[in-house]
């Protein structure tokens, strides 16, 4: 082997191995993450729910299907007032039905 792909290989192992130790030095610590399971409908999920809605600090976006809870409408309605962002995308099937969480929800000034 000629002596210059030599010190060329080894030139370019060392400046590897110095970037990935580098890279692995910097990398910020990872956050302890915490799980909690909720159950539904008496596991304390809807009071879970309202919680997080109200220490929501900037908005909340919110997607359903079927949306039928009187507690938690009103914790976004009562968020809404605070001034957080309120949005909330429903099937339209609960556009169509006379007395909905939708209903309640866009009578109270919430985008849906």
């Amino acid at each position: 082997m000629n002596k210059h792909f030599v010190t060329a290989f080894f030139k370019t192992f060392a400046l590897l191995c110095i970037i990935l130790i580098n890279s692995c030095a910097t990398c910020p610590p990872c956050r302890e993450a915490s799980t909690h399971v909720y159950f539904s409908p008496h596991g304390g999920a809807t009071q879970a729910i309202i919680n997080e809605i109200a220490g929501a600090k900037s908005e909340i976006l919110v997607q359903a299907y079927s949306f039928t809870s009187t507690p938690i409408a009103k914790a976004l309605v009562d968020a809404h007032k605070r001034g957080i962002t309120v949005e909330v995308i429903l099937d339209k099937s609960q556009k169509k039905e006379q007395y909905t969480s939708a209903t309640f929800l866009s009578n109270m000034g919430v985008p849906i």
